[in-house]
């Protein structure tokens, strides 16, 4: 009877884990699809774009600062405790507390954000053109409705999870994004740029209405209650506290963006912005699937003391995202133009915007191992119940992006904005792995000589790739103006000899990261299952 009910329970952590990972790569399919939208419909008009994004930002950071920070580190855990200990009319006392009180902040911030706004917009924006500044306060205002959505949305999304219902608030994201490509290619003849930000708007509306049916299906036990003094509430409010500081500390970095990015030439802060999300793309999906399968596995090991244990988990982790981290870079430092014009080059979106936005993508791309240990790292803290370090460590972060930022900025434009970031967070992985490594002993020598064999793989993958369009472009006139089918596949052919480069370099250099992460695969797949129970 055990073993039936621990292989329900596994099949439901198997189905759950399928539909997240199916929708996070159709989240980054449409969140691509929709800044390629966004671009073909709007860059023509730079000015105006800028002044979207910027305003994007403002009521964005309110629904960080309140709803996002509170709900992954802190709300969940609550709520499925509660659950978990079959308190169920208990447990919807919190989540009706929590989220009135939520509501209440929403609403009453969005009203003081809609009053303020003539007065907050210039302090983002200062160098603005003063209708810019005009169009900047309209959109903010009419986007301060879509934290109120979204909070509900995520809160929404929180309560299904707790209760193992998973798809419609996976596909939520999917739905806000869709909604906002039909307002892009429908609406923007009629309202133009205000198109976006009522998209905005009745994107997180649907993100919301999408999830009612099957929260009401739970037969929800919501109630008119604001008790804040609960001891579940308190504690939602006490775990949440560090990760609300740090998205808090984050956003200073996105405002002094476009603090900066407004001083600089039309354009500016929307081309910065593409290049960061491509870089966030490949991030996004290979750094979250080790970081998420690490972390339960150094949890335990942390509290069983199992030290030693612990250590080779998380070192296998780190040569496993740097193994797959730095061939990334080059992918995106050799091949940066066509991948941007590619994904990026239709309708008004044009050539300068093109090679400012690759230009920048370079300079964000040199951090990308940063990010991505940092993924990896930061957890290891949690496991072992260390929040506080993280905490400095990004503040630390912080302060040295800012600093640097507004030195190169004058000098290197939005170039200087990329390669601040990507030197603070470099720093910041250096810094939480020099920590950490006499608490888990972590051998920074075989590391050390891991990383040297991955990146030399790796240059010689890019020395390779270079060259492959290097020979191409001549015969194919592929250097000016190349037509969009021949350049895909002009780039999926060098990625796929690079590839191959890689693999025989990474054999060359003994590197033994591809036959570990090979064997994982194979032993999760059925057939490799079969075989290994057949042994």
């Amino acid at each position: 009877m055990r073993r039936v009910m621990l292989g329900v329970v596994q099949l439901s952590i198997a189905q759950a884990s399928a539909v997240m990972i199916g929708t996070l790569v159709a989240s980054r399919i449409l969140g691509w699809l929709r800044l390629s939208v966004i671009g073909a419909q709007f860059a023509g008009d730079p000015r105006a774009l800028d002044a979207f994004w910027a305003a994007f930002r403002i009521p964005d950071t309110l629904f960080n600062l309140l709803v996002a920070g509170a709900l992954a580190s802190a709300f969940i855990p609550v709520f499925s405790s509660y659950l978990a200990k079959e308190r169920e009319r208990e447990a919807w006392r919190v989540a009706s507390s929590v989220m009135n009180a939520m509501l209440i902040a929403l609403i009453a911030l969005s009203a003081i954000g809609w009053v303020l706004a003539p007065y907050l917009v210039p302090l983002v924006a200062p160098e603005f053109e003063p209708d810019q500044l005009a169009l900047m306060t309209e959109l903010t205002r009419i986007m301060l409705l879509s934290p109120i959505f979204m909070g509900l949305s995520a809160l929404f999304t929180g309560v299904l999870n707790s209760y193992r219902q998973f798809l419609s608030g996976a596909t939520a994201p999917l739905v806000y994004n869709a909604v906002i490509i039909l307002f892009a290619l429908f609406a923007a003849p009629f309202l133009g740029i205000k198109a976006l930000a009522f998209g905005v708007v009745a994107g997180a509306a649907m993100m919301w209405l999408v999830q009612v049916p099957e929260l009401t299906f739970r037969r929800t036990r919501y109630a008119l209650a604001l008790d804040l003094s609960h001891p579940g509430v308190r504690e939602i409010a006490a775990l949440a506290l560090p990760t609300t500081v740090r998205l808090a500390v984050v956003q200073v970095v996105l405002f002094v963006d476009i603090n900066l990015s407004s001083r600089m030439p039309p354009g500016s802060y929307t081309d910065l912005l593409y290049a960061f999300q491509l870089t966030m793309l490949p991030l996004g999906v290979f750094s979250i699937a080790i970081s998420a399968a690490v972390f339960p596995t150094l949890t335990r090991f942390a509290s069983l003391g199992q030290q030693g244990r612990m250590r080779d988990s998380l070192e296998q982790a780190i040569r496993w995202i740097l193994y797959l981290t730095f061939p990334t870079i080059i992918v995106m430092i050799v091949l940066r133009r066509p991948i941007v014009h590619l994904l990026f080059q239709y309708g008004e979106f044009g050539d300068a915007a093109r090679e400012a936005t690759a230009l920048a993508f370079l300079f964000y791309a040199i951090g990308l191992a940063g990010h991505a240990i940092v993924q990896i790292i930061a957890r290891a803290y949690y496991a072992t119940k260390d929040t506080t370090t993280p905490l400095v460590m990004t503040v630390v972060s912080i302060v040295v992006n800012v600093v640097f930022a507004i030195l190169l900025a004058p000098g290197l434009g939005i170039n200087g904005l990329a390669l601040a970031n990507s030197i603070a967070t470099l720093a910041e992985a250096a810094l939480l792995v020099i920590v950490f490594a006499p608490r888990a002993r972590l051998r920074l020598g075989s590391l050390s000589v891991s990383t040297l064999r991955h990146l030399a793989a790796s240059l010689s993958m890019g020395v390779a790739m270079f060259a492959f369009i290097r020979v191409t472009n001549l015969p194919l006139d592929l250097a000016l103006n190349p037509p969009k089918p021949l350049l895909l596949l002009q780039t999926m052919i060098a990625m796929a000899f690079g590839a191959a480069v890689y693999v025989i370099a990474s054999s060359v250099f003994r590197a033994p990261e591809l036959d570990e992460i090979l064997a994982v695969v194979r032993a999760r797949l059925p057939f490799g299952r079969k075989a290994a129970a057949a042994h």
